[in-house]
């Protein structure tokens, strides 16, 4: 019966895992956001031909998306060492379902 524990704990991984994904996707979104909002800055000011590197909210977004980058980065590695367990956990679940049913032959 571990194996039962340990299908739980793989499905509450999972969900875990689902919700880093998410966390991900949303992250990636607001750096493209950034991304775009930088964009429009440098246009605005190739326009008048300036330098928009001292501008407030273009160094904003800059270090605003460079956080996010970091984030990004940081659930990356969470992700890995999650579906890490998570594999890790396949392999235990199915060597004890083997041995119980392995037990349970021999027992009969």
């Amino acid at each position: 019966m571990a194996f039962l524990a340990l299908a739980s704990q793989k499905s509450l991984l999972t969900l875990q895992k689902n919700f880093l994904q998410f966390q991900y996707l949303s992250i990636q979104n607001q750096v493209q956001q950034a991304t775009a909002q930088m964009t429009a800055i440098e246009r605005e000011y190739a326009a008048n031909n300036g330098d928009c590197t001292e501008d407030a909210d273009y160094i904003y977004y800059q270090d605003l998306s460079d956080q996010l980058e970091t984030e990004k980065d940081s659930i990356d590695s969470q992700l890995t060492a999650i579906e890490n367990e998570i594999s890790g956990l396949k392999t235990l679940v199915n060597n004890n379902i083997k041995s119980s049913c392995t037990l349970n032959l021999i027992s009969s």
